[in-house]
Parts: C-alpha cells; structure tokens; sequence
C-alpha cells in the first residue's frame, strides 16, 4: 500500500476521476438527438409528415461527443458509423466519418439524412443509432436508439371521407343559433385526429383556398361541433355545402369529404304569392298563332322577395329551368315557353284542347318557399300537310307545302298580272289543293289582307289532291287599287282553331284605270225652266262673272290636285257634238281640243269655256235643216307616270235657238 500522502485538493481529484471511470465501464453512448419542432408527438417520436414529404424540408438528427473522444492523440482517429434500421431489424449504414481529439469543437454534429433514403422508407417505426470504434482498436461502442415513427398516411388513407349525416330540417332564422353537425366514427381513427367542418356555397377543387367555420380535437366518436350563426349567415342563403377534413398527428390531411347538402333561408320569407299569368291565353286559348307570336308565363311580384331567390316555371310537366331574380328584377318576371316545348307538352297525338297545368314555384337557397298554379287550354291540332315535331318553320302560320295561289285576268289570261284590258272583270284565281287536307275543309282567300268572303269553298271529296278556281269579285280588286298585291288562302277545320296558310302571289296589278271624276257644265236650264240641265241661249252668257271670251258654253272641273297634278302640269280639254237627242252622228266641226297650262289656283278649281261660239257651238245648230240641236260632250285627260288619263265624260243637250232661229248674241 502507497505511503505517499496526498494534498486533499488532490484526493478529491483521484475520486472524480475513478468515479468517472466506474460510471463510463460498460455503459452505451447516448442515443442520437433529434430537433423537437420536427416531432409531431414527442412521447412516441412521430415526425411531422411535412418533414417526410417536403422537398423543401431534412429530417436532422445529432451526435454528441462521446466520452473520451477528446482524449484521442493527433494522428489517431475514432470511426464514427452511423446507422438506420426499420422494424425488421434490418441495420443499414447511413455514413461512417474519421474524428480525433481536435475535432471535438464540431460537435454536436448535425446530420442531414438523405431524402432520397427518407421518402423509401416505409411508414412506421424507425430506428437511428451509431457506433464509435476508438482509436486504439478497442471494440465498437453503440449507443442507445432514437425510436421515430413515419406516418404519410391521413385519416381515410386514400378514400374519400364519407358525408356527414343529413341535418334533417332546413336552416332558417328560428333555428340559425342552434345548427351542430356529427363527424361519424371512421376505422382509421387514432388519437390526436382533429376535424375541420367546412360551411360553403360551393365544393371547391382547391381546399387550400377555404377556411373552416368549425373545428375540434376528436376526443369521442360520433363528435358533435356546433356550427356558428354568423358564419351561416355570412355564407348565406343557399344549397350550401357542409364537408370536413380530418388531419392526423403527425399533420397528414384527408382529402375533403363527400358534401352533406343543407337548405339555407335566412331573413323574412317570401309571401304573399299569386296566380301565374299567361296573357296571350286571356282569350281561353293558346293555339299555333300563340305559339308563334312567343308564350310567355308571367310571375307577379310577391313580399319579402330577395336577389338570390329562384323562380322556376313549370308548362305541363316540363321545368323550364331555375333563374335567379337578380339584384333589379322587372316585375312580373317573364319566362318564355319554346315552340317546342309547347309542342311536346301538348303532344303529337293529341287532338282538340288539352287542359295543360301552369306553375311556378319559389326557392330560396335550396330552401322551397312554395308556388302558384293555374290551368290553361292548349289547342295545337294540325291540318294538312305539317309535322311540328321535325318541320324547322312550325308553328309559323305559313306552310311551304302548300301550292301557291294563281291569278289570271279575265281578258288578258295573264298569269299573276292583270292588263288594263281586265278592268271592271272578276279575276280567275286556281290552286291545287293538297291531298292531306279532310272533305268539309274550308278554304277561305286574301286579296292583300282582305278576307274575300264571297267565294269561301268548303271541300268536296274531289277536291282532295285536284285544282279549284273560284272568281275574285272586281270590287276588291278595285277597291285595293294597282300595284304588286299579295294573294293567299287559309284552311280551316270546324272545331280547330289553327288555320295553315300559304305562302303569298305577289299579283302585278295594272287593270284599274285612273278616270277622274268627268267636268260640270254650267248655266243649263234649272228646274223652274225645263228641260233641266239643258244648255240653252241663256247659258252662253255669265251675268255673274262676264268674260271677254263669251258667248261660251262653260266647264267646270273641281280637284285636279286630287289626281297629282301640279302648278305647271298641262290638261287637254276635249269637247265635240253629237246630232239630235240620240244617236252616235259626229258633228266634226264642233271638235275642238285645248291644252291649258295648270295654274296653281286651277288645282282647286278650274272653268273652262267652250268657244268661240262661231267655231265650236253654232255647228250644232247649222247641222241639220229642220233638227238643231245635238248633245255636247266634255272630258279631259293629263299625263301621270307617263301614261294618259282620261276623265270620265259629261254629255248634255245643246239646243241653242228660240222659236225664231239660233241664240241672239249680245252685241
């Protein structure tokens, strides 16, 4: 035993350094460390996924300087071998690194595990520990192992979370304060789960681009989360959408779940709702004229009504498609009902009236606010040869299946075109009828747009296929006047109220001659002194208003502005003698015709006088021997449009002498 005495500084320096080395005997290097903001739990060591699954992100784990690497002499090197296994026990090598005594500044060491090795490991438990081989060729010394776990894998793995159950009621202002949801129980649960409830007007493609109105640390299955009223009404009225997420420890995050539908109408509801209307079945009738003109359903306007309620109108069976009323609705609100969907409502077997219900009805959200209905009677039965189901013109009134009417003048025979020659004469009007029309069928003609009644023509059996003519009476002709007339015909059937028409003939019309109104004489003999209207002595003077030019037998022409003529134009007058009191005897010498320059005082009224008397009148009387007087004769004629008018003509007796022999004149 040493006798040497030792300094109580020095024995209690030899006491730590056997205690030291007691307690290094044997023992294991502390296991590696890891960084406690990458652990998702610290108790078990799950990392957060994130670090897993972020390229952007390294999971790190550290080494401590072991005991006595300080001790180890320059030259000399510790091996430091770092090591991985998964749950099957399978120890790979992750690095193996030279440290001597110098190197324990570096320390603790911060290791970068390659992401590579990372994402090929499996989830579950992972083990990280190392070994030091001392300089000194003594064995391996291992340390203790960090037990991670690896968990990439969310609630529902790669499913789709099942919709949350159903409410059971709509979501109005008397239960707004008090609307909760439940989250089912899942077979993938696990402690630490959280769930998420989502409360939209939409199911989003993104979720990173919503916020949730609820959430929870699930703590028991079913989980019941309350739903706040200010986060329904700030989503307000709606078919609104309720999804959630469920997001595990280690941060992995479900995919959103199926939507649970919920009706949302918030604020005072829609009252006070009336009947439908359809004006044009104000007459008891829609029919094919209807369907052309457009059927239009009106909505009238109803309390309380909002910008985001929906009206949908239903003709028969057929929804016609939910509009939202907008922010400026024009009340009543007007939906229009196609041709088509008249026609398939009505359909194509149908015959007569079909009493057809009309309605709408009222949402808001996806929350029904009721509607209002009425019944109206539809007649869309066709005659002849149509089939609204493929014809692309149906319903217009005009079927081009039908033969076109033809019109020929009665002189001139000329096909759509009636000649002067055709004046005063019943036009020839001929068309084919079609053969899918029915025998007592009635076909009823338009001269432009008058229904020429007298030659309405009910079909005879014969009739089915064949051509008919009837005659267009002279007085619409006349009364139409010239020019480019639109000819047509309608079919009827007893009963049905939709008549097919055909295409128009355009008629070129010439046949109507302009005669205007023929002239007046004047100073004939009154009813005091017959015979009346006798132009005797006394007419060849005008005691009321002289004139140079009389003894004249004077004219009177009244409205030539009427025929549009103007100041400038020229009128011809015309006048000559017969012999006697009957008979076709020209007196030649009598004739006489004047151009006469219009004035615009001679538009109005214009007199014009016959004479001089030597010339034009004393022949009458110098005609004949023992007979001496004749009838005169008086018309006039202008130009129009390069054309010749001639006006009608006044006649009247001549006799101009007394018991004695011709008028004495004046002198």
């Amino acid at each position: 035993m040493s006798s040497k005495i030792h300094t109580p500084a020095e024995s209690t320096r030899q006491m730590v350094r056997r205690a030291r080395a007691v307690n290094s005997e044997g023992k294991a290097l502390v296991k590696p460390g890891i960084d406690p903001t990458l652990l998702a739990d610290t108790r078990d060591g799950t990392v957060f996924s994130a670090v897993l699954t972020d390229a952007t992100k390294n999971l790190l784990i550290s080494i401590e300087a072991w005991p006595l690497l300080e001790g180890t002499p320059a030259g000399f090197f510790d091996v430091l071998e770092i090591y991985h296994a998964s749950a099957s026990g399978v120890s790979t090598l992750l690095s193996s690194e030279e440290y001597t005594g110098a190197d324990v500044g570096k320390f603790p060491l911060s290791v970068v595990i390659d992401k590579d090795k990372v994402e090929s490991w499996v989830d579950g438990p992972q083990l990280f520990s190392y070994k030091v081989k001392p300089w000194n060729g003594s064995d391996p010394t291992e340390s203790e192992v960090l037990s991670l776990i690896f968990d990439r894998m969310p609630p529902y793995g790669n499913s789709t979370p099942v919709a949350l159950p159903a409410l059971g009621y709509d979501v109005i202002d008397a239960n707004i304060n008090n609307v909760s949801v439940e989250l089912p129980d899942y077979d993938t649960y696990a402690v630490g789960d959280k769930v998420y409830v989502y409360w939209l007007n939409h199911v989003p493609e993104d979720p990173s681009t919503i916020s949730p109105v609820a959430s929870d640390v699930i703590d028991v299955l079913p989980k019941t989360l309350k739903v706040p009223a200010e986060e329904i009404k700030a989503v307000g009225d709606g078919g609104v959408y309720v999804l959630y997420a469920l997001v595990d420890k280690a941060g992995n995050i479900s995919r959103l779940s199926l939507p649970m539908a919920v009706g949302v109408a918030v604020g005072p509801l829609p009252s006070g709702l009336q009947d439908p209307a359809v004006p044009l079945a104000a007459d008891g009738l829609i029919d094919q004229e209807d369907a052309w003109a457009g059927v239009v359903v009106e909505v009238p306007s109803f309390d309380n009504w909002k910008s985001t309620d929906w009206v949908q109108v239903r003709w028969g069976a057929l929804g016609l498609g939910w509009r939202e009323i907008g922010s400026a609705p024009k009340f009543p609100l007007e939906f229009v009902v196609l041709p088509k969907q008249l026609w398939d409502q009505y359909g194509a077997t149908s015959t007569g009236n079909v009493e057809t219900n009309v309605s709408y009805e009222l949402r808001r959200g996806a929350v029904p606010q009721g509607g209002k209905d009425i019944d109206v009677d539809v007649n869309l039965e066709v005659i002849g040869p149509t089939d609204p189901g493929t014809d692309p013109g149906w319903p217009d009134p005009v079927n081009p299946k039908l033969s076109l009417a033809e019109v020929f003048g009665r002189s001139s025979d000329t096909l759509n075109t009636l000649l002067p020659e055709d004046e005063k004469q019943d036009a020839v009007l001929k068309v084919t009828i079609d053969a899918a029309f029915k025998e007592g069928d009635i076909v009823s003609f338009y001269w432009d747009d008058e229904h020429v009644v007298e030659i309405d023509y009910t079909l005879a059996a014969k009739d089915l296929g064949a051509e008919i003519n009837v005659d267009v009476p002279w007085a619409y002709i006349e009364a139409r006047n010239n020019g480019s007339v639109p000819v047509c015909y309608m079919v009827e059937r007893p009963g049905v109220p939709n008549r097919p028409k055909s295409a128009s003939t355009i008629v070129n019309v010439e046949a109507i001659v302009l005669r205007p109104d023929a002239p007046a004489f004047l100073g004939g003999n009154t009813s005091a002194n017959p015979p009346e209207g006798w132009l005797t002595c006394a007419a060849l003077y005008d005691d009321d208003n002289p004139s140079p030019l009389d003894p004249a037998i004077r004219v009177l022409i009244k409205g030539l502005g009427d025929y549009g003529l103007k100041a400038g134009d020229q009128l011809t007058m015309h006048w000559y003698a017969v012999h006697n009191l009957n008979g076709e005897e020209k007196i030649d010498d009598t004739v006489l015709d004047e151009v006469i320059a219009l004035t615009e005082a001679d538009l109005a009224e214009l007199v014009w006088r016959v004479q001089p008397y030597n010339e034009y009148i004393l022949p009458i009387y110098n005609y004949h021997a023992t007979i001496h007087y004749g009838r005169g004769r008086v018309y006039y004629s202008f130009s129009i449009d390069g054309k010749t008018v001639n006006s009608e003509l006044a006649e009247q007796v001549v006799s101009m002498h007394n018991a004695a022999g011709s008028c004495p004149l004046r002198p």
